[in-house]
Parts: C-alpha cells; sequence; structure tokens
C-alpha cells in the first residue's frame, strides 16, 4: 500500500491478491469444510494431500510472497526518476496517426491466419490420434496475438479526438468491440485477461491511487465475473439462463476458489520433490528455450512437467492433466525453500528494471508497458507448465513488442530531425528592385 500511495504502483497488492485469493482463501475454505482438496485420476496414486501438507505449502506460498514484495520494495526504493523523459504524448499521436491502418491490417491478418491455423491444428489433432501433449499445440496459441493487437487498437482509439474524428472513433471502437469478442471462450479465457487489463491500466494511466482504486474494484469485479462466466460454460449450457443467473453462477464459482487450486498443486509438488523427482535446478527455466523446437525435428526432446516425466497422465487417453502449483511452486521445484527464495529476488529484479524503463516515456506507452506486465503476472503467479506460460506471454504481446521497438526507432529519428532544426536556421529572403536575391544570415 506504500508504493500504491506513494509511488502510484500497483504491482505489490498484485502479490498480496494472489496470495489471499489463491492461498490463504483456499485453505481456509477447505479446513472448514467448505471445500476438500484436488483429486486427480492419474495413472500412478503418488499424493495425499491433508490439512497439514497444505498448511506447510500454504506457508511456503506466504515466504515466497513476501520474498518477492521486499525484494521488488527495496530495488523500487533505489529506483530514480529520469532526468528527461524519450517522448510526451504529443509524439506518441503522430506515431499512431501514421500506424493506425497498419495496426487494423495487423489484427486482419492474425484472424486469417488463426482461422487457417486452427484447421490445420485439428486435422493435426485428429491424425495423431487426440493427443495435443506431443505437439501441435502452438497451432492455436496464433490467436493469442489479438491480445495485443486490441491493446495496440485502443491506443488509437485513446487518442482520437471525439470531435474532429468521431467517424474514425466509432469505427475503431466497433472493431476493438468485435476483435474482443473473438477472444471470450471457455478455452481462452487468459487471452481474454490479457488485452482486458492491459487496457484497464491504459485507461486509469497515472490518476491518483484513489481514483485507481474505485476504477480497479468495478473493473476487477467485471473481469472477475467474465472469467467465472467462462468457466461455467465449460460445464454448463447457459443458453437458456437470464443475465442474473449467469451472474450468479459465475460468482459462486469464483466463491469456490475452483479456479485457484494453486495450493493444491503447491501441496503435489511437495510430494513430488525431491521423494520422486530431482529438483530441476534451472531447467525449467531453460526449457523455455527449447520449448518451441517441433518434437518431428527433436524426438528426444525431453518431456515437459512432473506428471509426464513420472508418467502419470499415461491413462489420459493421449490429453493431460495438470494443477497449476503457483510460481512459488515451480520455484521450489527447481531448488527446494532456497529456490523460492532466490528466484524470487531475481524476478522481483527483473520485474523492477521492466517498470523502470517504462517511466522513462512520458505516454500511454508507459500504461502499456505496465500493462502488459501486469496481464503477464496473472498467468505467471497462478504457475503450472512455466515453458507454456512464457509462450502465452510471447505469442500475447509480440505486437506490443513491435511496436515499442519501432516506436523507438522513430523517436530516435524524430529527435535527430529536431537537433537538425536546432542547428540549421531557414535563412530570411529578401527580393531587390532587379529581383536579385538577396540572403540574410541569422547571427546563430
Amino acid at each position: 500500500m506504500v508504493l500504491f500511495f506513494i509511488k502510484n504502483d500497483e504491482l505489490p497488492i498484485l502479490f498480496v491478491l494472489f496470495f489471499y485469493t489463491s492461498g490463504l482463501n483456499r485453505y481456509s475454505l477447505v479446513t472448514s469444510g467448505g471445500d476438500r482438496w484436488v483429486r486427480v485420476a492419474y495413472s500412478k496414486n503418488i499424493f495425499n494431500l491433508t490439512d497439514e501438507l497444505g498448511l506447510l505449502a500454504l506457508n511456503y506460498f506466504f515466504q515466497g510472497t513476501a520474498a518477492i514484495i521486499i525484494a521488488y520494495f527495496i530495488f523500487s526504493l533505489n529506483r530514480n526518476p529520469p532526468s528527461s523523459f524519450k517522448d510526451d504524448q504529443s509524439i506518441l499521436s503522430k506515431f499512431l496517426k501514421i500506424n493506425q491502418f497498419p495496426i487494423v491490417g495487423l489484427f486482419v491478418i492474425i484472424s486469417i491466419v488463426s482461422f487457417y491455423a486452427r484447421m490445420a491444428f485439428v486435422s493435426n489433432f485428429m491424425a495423431n490420434g487426440g493427443g495435443i501433449s506431443m505437439g501441435g499445440s502452438y497451432y492455436i496459441m496464433i490467436a493469442f496475438g489479438l491480445g495485443g493487437v486490441i491493446s495496440l487498437m485502443f491506443m488509437v482509439f485513446k487518442n482520437l479526438d471525439i470531435r474532429k474524428q468521431l467517424v474514425l472513433k466509432v469505427i475503431f471502437g466497433a472493431i476493438i468491440a468485435f476483435a474482443g469478442s473473438m477472444t471470450y471462450s471457455t478455452t481462452g479465457r487468459f487471452q481474454f485477461l490479457s488485452w482486458s487489463i492491459t487496457i484497464g491500466i491504459i485507461f486509469v494511466g497515472d490518476r491518483n491511487p484513489l481514483y485507481k482504486l474505485r476504477i480497479y474494484l468495478i473493473g476487477g469485479l467485471m473481469v472477475s465475473l467474465a472469467f467465472g462466466l467462462a468457466g461455467v460454460k465449460r460445464r454448463t449450457d447457459t443458453t437458456t439462463m437470464t443475465t442474473f443467473q449467469k451472474l450468479s453462477m459465475a460468482w459462486d464459482r469464483n466463491k469456490s476458489t475452483e479456479d485457484a487450486t494453486m495450493l493444491d498443486g503447491f501441496m503435489m509438488v511437495l510430494q513430488v520433490y525431491p521423494n520422486h523427482l530431482g529438483y530441476h535446478y534451472g531447467t525449467d527455466h531453460l526449457e523455455i528455450l527449447y520449448r518451441p523446437i517441433p518434437r518431428s525435428m527433436w524426438p528426444n526432446k525431453p518431456l515437459g512437467g512432473y506428471a509426464n516425466k513420472l508418467g502419470l497422465n499415461e491413462n489420459m487417453g493421449g490429453g493431460s492433466v495438470g494443477i497449476s502449483q503457483s510460481l512459488y511452486g515451480t520455484f521450489y521445484g527447481e531448488g527446494g525453500v532456497g529456490g523460492i527464495y532466490f528466484l524470487c529476488i531475481i524476478y522481483a529484479l527483473l520485474i523492477s528494471m521492466i517498470m523502470g524503463a517504462s517511466v522513462n516515456y512520458n505516454s500511454d506507452v508507459r500504461h502499456l508497458i505496465k500493462g502488459i506486465t501486469v496481464a503477464s503476472l496473472i498467468p505467471l503467479l497462478r504457475g503450472g507448465d512455466l515453458p507454456g506460460i512464457y509462450a502465452f506471454i510471447g505469442m500475447s504481446f509480440w505486437p506490443v513488442f513491435i511496436f515499442v521497438n519501432r516506436y523507438n526507432a522513430y523517436l530516435k529519428q524524430y529527435k535527430y530531425q529536431q537537433l537538425q532544426n536546432a542547428f540549421y536556421y531557414v535563412p530570411q529572403v529578401e527580393t531587390d528592385e532587379n529581383s536579385n536575391i538577396e540572403i540574410q544570415y541569422a547571427d546563430k
């Protein structure tokens, strides 16, 4: 709360809320009899989830949360504001005006490619006996790029003057609404979160914390209900339900913590390492680099996730089941309790560096970078398949990465042009009676 009200930084609150909803709340619900620990019909029964083990996992969960917050707090206090900004909103507006139609064109291209990629994925899925864990799943991830494109289109929409560009603003608003509807489904809930969270942070900008708090409470409730409703639709036909009934079921699902079983996953990790598998010591993070390599090119590529490594999914008919163990559970698998502390500090440093880079901009680019960082942290904090999560982040926000890179190049060219204008003055020109041009050079 100190960083939020003093430095207008929301990130530490995100870590606390995640611990409360996915850790403390989940433990309280199960131990009070409101729910039971997760049970998975794996081919091998190696898990015994108890309240005592849950308390141990909750303590590690708390230690990881405290470590990453304290480390981030220290790094943030040592972060000095820039002596000068890279840009301002007027420069960004000029760049967006130049690139507004290419951004829409990118949306069209991603939509078309995604459509045919899904068809190819279905064909590949059926040809391999309905198994997605053995390759081909990157086909469907092409559509994730819509999350980044929608965020960019919102920046264009926000910078359009409603008095002078009303028609264009309406057109962009309609495209954003249409594109957003394409991302909302029972299987792509995090795709919906990727742009909705980013847009929310761009919208509030650098407003005062009290205003932000009100918007976050209202927007967070709406996004939470939308997320829960998408989960409800996985098992229930809601076509004949009223809006109130749908929202009630979404609220009940969120309250039941059915989508927040990361503590259960953490308990499973505690029983896997080091009893059944040795600590990875960084190889989980190394897998981020070689995961995109097709198995057809590398037949002996190591399987990802402890469930696949231990053969727990052998009775799943080609599919796979994994219970998210939170980011701290992933850290535990990398190196035990020491791995939690070490990697929490590393991640806090990296996040602080990203936020430090964002404040160099005095425009919506600052909020765009913060937005995609927060949106990336949501699935990252939930944990699970770490390489898959990083793949989701990369496939969702590659349009933003390209945009920021192009914008930085534009800023260099813009400043070079400004520098030229500062040194080269337009001469004053006068014409005499004989029409001979006389040039009077300025003193400077």
